[in-house]
């Protein structure tokens, strides 16, 4: 196990920005539905990031990993570098999948408010990524190494 600042924070910041959502869109918003472009976008996002969330875990459960030995930042013993599927496009599809679903929460609230605290949380999610990366390069050494050479991070084309 490693160590793992980010996930505390992180956890924390998108909880409050999904509480504040949800606030807001009952007791502000009064329930109100409105069918305006950011609250349908928002959906989209949800369904898009949940989706993502969704193959990813599949594809990392097909591989071996349960829900316990794929929450913390480790290296379970004999652990294979997972390369097929989507990992094959993109080295952290489940983070990406939380990202637009947390960002698209938010949308869907139409919650200015509970966006603010999701956009930080999501930016701790970045420095977790820089966190697990050097753990799989300590761990898997040349071999991740050439994965992260022909694989995108988040954003295939971009990042």
């Amino acid at each position: 196990m490693r160590e793992d600042w980010p996930a505390i924070p992180y956890l924390t910041l998108i909880l409050i920005g999904m509480a504040v959502s949800a606030y807001d869109f009952i007791v502000l918003q009064g329930l109100r539905i409105q069918f305006y472009p950011v609250n349908l976008g928002g959906i989209a996002l949800v369904i898009l990031g949940g989706s993502l969330r969704a193959i990813s875990r599949m594809t990392l459960k097909r591989a071996g990993f349960g829900l316990v030995n794929s929450t913390r930042l480790r290296v379970i013993e004999k652990q294979k570098l997972i390369t097929n599927g989507i990992y094959g496009h993109i080295r952290h599809p489940l983070y990406l999948g939380e990202i637009i679903r947390n960002t698209g929460f938010a949308f869907a609230a139409c919650s200015l408010y509970g966006l603010i605290p999701i956009l930080i949380g999501n930016v701790l999610l970045l420095f977790r990524i820089g966190v697990e990366e050097r753990m799989l390069v300590e761990e898997f050494g040349v071999e991740y190494e050439e994965y992260m050479r022909r694989t995108w991070k988040l954003v295939p084309y971009v990042y």
